[in-house]
């Protein structure tokens, strides 16, 4: 089969290492609670790069699994495992402050979400009617998963869309990330920016909280290093990811919670 991403097996980095550094990006982003309000700030650029990395993966899966039916079954499958594991903490664990979202906290949802458009996109169908219904409806459900209901969808389900329509050119791929991000600096910087009497330390607290989504951009320096293989321990780690990710932020907020 024809590498998802041609011409980049000679970097470095494989898949495995890819996903185990986006997870320790992604502990740094949810300690929020035992840091100081800048130190958090700056985790929360840096780490605009994990929910895409996971996105990217889920695109590039999408293209060697061999069954997209299975694949998808099992993010949704997730998702409402984490979903009702968030639902059940919030109402006899955590307290007000430390509660999460039911949906805001769960990448599962998401990923699902762009995956099911990534499919009907990419139908493979040889009935030119059906094939164009399909895309219609992927489009249909791009534009309605990008409204922000799930957590991160209105930069994931774009990026997953964009993956999916480059990946056979590393050069158009990023230039319309860029695109990407300055589209959505243009939406989020006026507002970050709209405060009185600005101090730098506000304006970098402005930038962090209220416009950071375009910082997704820093992927394409990771990408670089990515070579698109598998490990040697690819079938040990292979639900690395779906176990540590709903496990790590549950004890984050236990700890939050009875500390």
């Amino acid at each position: 089969m024809r590498q998802f991403t041609p011409g980049i097996s000679s970097k470095a980095m494989n898949r495995e290492t890819f996903k185990i550094i986006l997870m320790g990006l992604m502990v740094l982003d949810h300690i929020t609670f035992f840091i100081s309000p800048y130190m958090a700030d700056f985790f929360h650029i840096i780490t605009r790069v994990v929910a895409v990395g996971f996105a990217y993966l889920v695109v590039e899966g999408l293209h060697y699994t061999h069954s997209r039916k299975d694949y998808l079954i099992r993010l949704c499958g997730w998702g409402i495992f984490m979903a009702l594991g968030n639902y059940l903490m919030n109402l006899f664990v955590l307290r007000k402050q430390f509660a999460m979202s039911i949906f805001g906290d769960n990448i599962f949802l998401t990923l699902a979400l762009g995956a099911a458009v990534i499919w009907l996109w990419d139908n493979q169908q040889q009935d030119v009617k059906k094939n164009r219904v399909l895309k219609i409806l992927s489009i249909i459900l791009l534009i309605i998963g990008s409204l922000p209901i799930l957590e991160g969808s209105f930069i994931i389900l774009p990026v997953m869309f964009i993956t999916q329509l480059t990946h056979n050119s590393v050069k158009k791929r990023n230039l319309w990330y860029l695109a990407l991000a300055i589209f959505m600096a243009v939406i989020e910087l006026p507002a970050a920016l709209s405060i009185s009497n600005p101090t730098a330390l506000m304006i970098f607290d402005g930038i962090a909280m209220n416009s950071s989504d375009m910082f997704f951009i820093l992927i394409i320096p990771l990408l670089h290093f990515y070579n698109g293989k598998i490990g040697k321990c690819s079938a040990q780690l292979k639900y690395l990811f779906y176990i540590f990710y709903p496990l790590h932020l549950w004890l984050i907020h236990l700890i939050a919670n009875f500390q």
